[in-house]
C-alpha cells in the first residue's frame, strides 16, 4: 500500500464509536504507573527556593527505596565523584538540588514505568531513545537556557511517555498505527487521525496527573509542535532537537555532524541554538548515555 493511501485510511477511524479520552485513558494507568507520595513531595521541596537541605532529606528518610537508588546514583560512573557520598545532605551540598531533583524524579518514573508493558514496545530502545534524547536537549540547554537545563532534561526524558501509555491501553489501534507510522509518515500526523490526539498529548496529560509543574508538561506537549507552546516554547524546541539527535545516533556508529540532520531551521532559531552545535552535542551524549542508561535502564540495579 502506498504512503497516500496508506494515510488515507489512517483517517477513517479505527477506534469505535465513544473511544476514550485523553483523560480516560490517563485515569485507567494512574494507579498501575503512580509516582510514589515521596516523590511527589519531594518534587514540591524541590521546586521551592526556600526548601532546606534538612527539609529534603527528612522527606527521602520516610522512603529509604527512593533514598539508596539516589545515593547510589550519585556514586556512579556517570557523577565519577572521588569520595563516596553516604548521606542525601551532603549529596545535595555537592551536586546540588536541580540534579538531585532529576535523579529523584528520573528514578521514581523509571521504577513506576516498569509496571506497564507492552509487546509493541522494547523498553530497552524506549529508554535508549529517551536517555539520549535528554542528554542532548540539556547539553543544547547548556548554551541557551542554562539555569533550567535538568528542566529540560526532565522533559526530554519523558517525552515519549504517551507511547507507552497508548500501547498498553489500545494495543489494537497503535500496532495499526504504527504500521502506518513505518511507511514514513509522520507519528504525530498518524496518531491524531488514529487517536484524535497524540501521544505528546497523553504524556504530558500524565506528568500532569503526577503534578509535575507545566515547565516540565507543556515541552512534552508541544515536542513536535514546538511553534504552538504558549509558556515554554524554547524548552520544547530544545526537546524537539533533542529526539532528532537521539535518532541521528540510532543510526549507527556511522552518524555524524556530516549526516543528515532533517531539522526544521525554526527549531534552532527558537531554541537560540546553531547547527554548529551538532558536533559537540553528540560528543557530548556519546560520553555519558550508557552511565545514565546504568541508573535509568530498564535492567538497572537501582531500579528495585
Amino acid at each position: 500500500m502506498h504512503m497516500e493511501s496508506q494515510f488515507a485510511a489512517a483517517q477513517r477511524p479505527i477506534t469505535p464509536d465513544g473511544a476514550p479520552s485523553v483523560a480516560e485513558i490517563v485515569d485507567k494507568v494512574e494507579d498501575l504507573i503512580a509516582l510514589p507520595d515521596t516523590a511527589v513531595r519531594l518534587n514540591a521541596l524541590l521546586t521551592d527556593p526556600d526548601a532546606s537541605t534538612g527539609e529534603i532529606a527528612e522527606v527521602l528518610r520516610l522512603d529509604p527505596a527512593l533514598c539508596g537508588r539516589v545515593l547510589r546514583a550519585v556514586n556512579s560512573a556517570y557523577f565519577g565523584l572521588r569520595a563516596r557520598v553516604d548521606t542525601i545532605p551532603r549529596a545535595v551540598s555537592i551536586i546540588g538540588t536541580g540534579e538531585l531533583h532529576s535523579l529523584v524524579l528520573a528514578s521514581s518514573a523509571a521504577q513506576a514505568l516498569e509496571n506497564i508493558s507492552s509487546e509493541l514496545v522494547s523498553m530497552q530502545a524506549f529508554w535508549e531513545h529517551s536517555v539520549r534524547a535528554a542528554l542532548a536537549a540539556r547539553a543544547f540547554a547548556e548554551k541557551t537556557l542554562p539555569r533550567h537545563r535538568e528542566r529540560v532534561f526532565l522533559s526530554a526524558l519523558m517525552h515519549d511517555v504517551g507511547q507507552l501509555v497508548l500501547c498498553h491501553q489500545l494495543p489494537a489501534e497503535s500496532r495499526k498505527c504504527l504500521e502506518a507510522i513505518q511507511s514514513g509518515e509522520p507519528r504525530e500526523r498518524i496518531e491524531f487521525a488514529v487517536f484524535g490526539f497524540t501521544h505528546a498529548d497523553v504524556g504530558a496529560a500524565l506528568l500532569e496527573r503526577w503534578r509535575l509543574p507545566e515547565s516540565i508538561a507543556e515541552p512534552v506537549r508541544y515536542h513536535h509542535a514546538f511553534d504552538a507552546a504558549t509558556k515554554y516554547g524554547k524548552e520544547a524546541a530544545l526537546i524537539h532537537l533533542g529526539c532528532k539527535v537521539s535518532h541521528l545516533m540510532e543510526q549507527g556508529p556511522e552518524y555524524g555532524a556530516a549526516c543528515t540532520f532533517d531539522v526544521d531551521p525554526e527549531a534552532w532559531t527558537q531554541a537560540a541554538c546553531s547547527p554548529e552545535d551538532l558536533e559537540k552535542v553528540t560528543f557530548e551524549v556519546g560520553m555519558h548515555w550508557l552511565k545514565v542508561m546504568e541508573i535509568l535502564g530498564p535492567e538497572s540495579a537501582l531500579i528495585y
